[in-house]
């Protein structure tokens, strides 16, 4: 009878097959992480861009509604947008990061009694979409005017 050889397998080390699917694996990993680490800055960039939007927004309200009744004339449409902007510091210099552009609507409601005071910001992101803000009240002749 002869004696058939059999090849021992030392079963302590991986194929390099079983390294090549782990190291395919992992980098889809890693690059999904990277997508979504992008995706996520994005989302945080419009969301700053917002926040900064209403803060516009609500200051212009309030100097509306200060303004006395006989100062809050009402317009037709909005009026022509004045622009302002949000500067980042840095060591060497500010530089503007999102341009913003800011109008208001005053309609009457009710004569010598209520108006509508619309104001309404405007902004374009880096990517060309346009996006706005509009914040809404009602003014009331509080001075009897």
């Amino acid at each position: 009878m002869m004696a058939r050889s059999r090849r021992i397998r030392d079963p302590g080390g991986f194929t390099i097959l079983e390294v090549m699917i782990v190291i395919s694996i992992l980098t889809f990993g890693l690059l999904s992480l990277g997508a979504m680490q992008l995706h996520a800055m994005q989302g945080g960039n419009r969301g700053r861009h917002a926040t900064q939007a209403v803060a516009i927004a609500e200051a212009e309200m309030e100097r509306l509604q200060r303004l006395r009744w006989t100062s809050l004339t009402t317009t037709t449409g909005f009026s022509t947008a004045t622009s302002s902007t949000n500067t980042v510091q840095s060591e060497s210099n500010n530089n503007v990061e999102q341009a913003y552009s800011l109008s208001h609507r005053v309609t009457d409601m009710v004569a010598t009694f209520t108006r509508s005071v619309d104001v309404r910001v405007s902004w374009t992101e880096k990517g060309g979409e346009s996006r706005n803000v509009t914040l809404s009240s009602i003014r009331y002749n509080r001075e009897g005017l």
